[in-house]
């Protein structure tokens, strides 16, 4: 290491964090590495965050401030990137914190294995007023393994959120791949498309499953809770199917683990309030991003309610309700319509079965019904009925 030269160069975007800015910080400045340099990069806050880093600052040399003239958080990330004189970039969210060893751990891990990207998983935590719970994320849990791995050998490793900052990433490994964050308004789900390009180009990953970072979960305006334009997951996820495309990637385990990220982020859409509102802005937008993965794999590999929902969006007959009784689909046409696809005719053919059934059971119900009328039972009945509404009547005038 040269003199002075810190290993690992942390980026701490910040805008308006008052309330986790302090508690993040802290816990970097108390690493058992400390080889490090702390790099704020703030967006203009205009609370107490400020403040508050230039107190830290002045009780730890190792941290900078850098004002960003633009509220975007990768605009920030590569005035960070830009800053860095570390052999390793580490990312923490300015409403995250990290344990005292984290970086020690996987700079340790980086160097016996020379990787560009190591990696563990993290705690998903929750800090609510009647106390504070940890959930550790399980998604990577199965390649905890001994030696290094590239994605084609452990998939895998797509799933999940992409945690870009529960890792450590080799600084010349960006700069040779000229890896830097997209420059959206806002946060704008960036961390997405880099996930994607760090991985795909890593040479040497490595993973353990020993959570170091403490994801908060209960931050009300975090990106993830405030999602300010519902189009948003599925634009960042068009950039992810744009990296794929560039690096040609085919093996169909890969693609079938970039897909459920699609279906992942389509669901994550439709669990928010008030999403039904911008259905005419998100169908064409998710039917175009639909339309970009492999039908073959879709059936393969997806579960039923991934299929459902990608006809839904990409067939020009939008699935059609099997409640809905009047509608005629002719032999005909079903017959063309297992020309062109083998998983709609079925649902189609599902559906007239259903409906003939429906008529059939409807039939059988008018049948008995109009017995029941013509029989005697039923007109003696009707006739108390009469008599007893004119009683009723004439106690209501009295």
């Amino acid at each position: 290491m040269e003199k002075g030269k810190p290993l690992i160069s942390v980026l701490v975007p910040s805008l308006n964090s008052q309330d986790y800015i302090g508690q993040c910080v802290e816990s970097i400045s108390n690493q058992t590495l400390n080889e490090i340099e702390i790099i704020c990069i703030d967006a203009g806050s205009d609370d107490n965050t400020i403040d508050i880093l230039n107190g830290l600052a002045n009780e730890d040399s190792r941290i900078k401030i850098i004002h960003s003239d633009k509220k975007s958080y990768g605009f920030q990330m590569n005035l960070g990137l830009a800053n860095a004189s570390g052999k390793y970039i580490s990312i923490v969210e300015s409403d995250d914190f990290i344990d005292e060893e984290m970086l020690k751990s996987l700079y340790d891990l980086s160097e016996k294995y020379d990787c560009d990207i190591t990696k563990s998983t993290f705690y998903h935590y929750y800090d609510y007023s009647s106390g504070k719970e940890l959930e550790i994320n399980n998604a990577k849990k199965s390649i905890d393994v001994e030696n290094p791995f590239r994605v084609i050998n452990y998939p895998v490793f797509l799933d999940g959120h992409p945690s870009i900052w529960a890792g450590i990433y080799r600084k010349d490994f960006l700069d040779k791949n000229q890896i830097r964050f997209m420059e959206e308004d806002g946060a704008g789900w960036v961390d997405n498309p880099f996930f994607y390009q760090t991985t795909f180009q890593a040479e040497k990953i490595v993973y353990r499953h020993v959570p170091y970072y403490y994801y908060r979960e209960t931050n009300p305006n975090s990106s993830s809770n405030n999602l300010f334009d519902f189009t948003i997951p599925i634009k960042r996820m068009m950039d992810n199917l744009d990296i794929v495309e560039k690096f040609n990637l085919t093996d169909e385990l890969i693609l079938k683990h970039v897909y459920l990220r699609a279906f992942a982020y389509i669901y994550n859409i439709f669990r928010r309030e008030g999403y039904e509102d911008h259905m005419d802005v998100l169908r064409p937008c998710i039917r175009k991003m639909l339309l970009r993965l492999d039908e073959e794999i879709v059936l393969k590999h997806m579960k039923q309610k991934m299929k459902d929902t990608y006809y839904d969006f990409v067939s020009p007959l939008k699935l059609i309700d099997s409640k809905d009784c009047e509608i005629a689909i002719s032999n005909d046409d079903l017959s063309w319509m297992v020309k062109e696809n083998e998983y709609l005719y079925s649902r189609l053919n599902d559906f007239k079965i259903n409906k003939q059934k429906k008529n059939r059971q409807i039939k059988s119900l008018k049948k008995e019904i109009n017995l029941i009328k013509n029989s005697k039972s039923y007109r003696i009945a009707l006739s108390f009925s009469k008599v007893f509404n004119k009683i009723k009547s004439l106690f209501k005038s009295s």
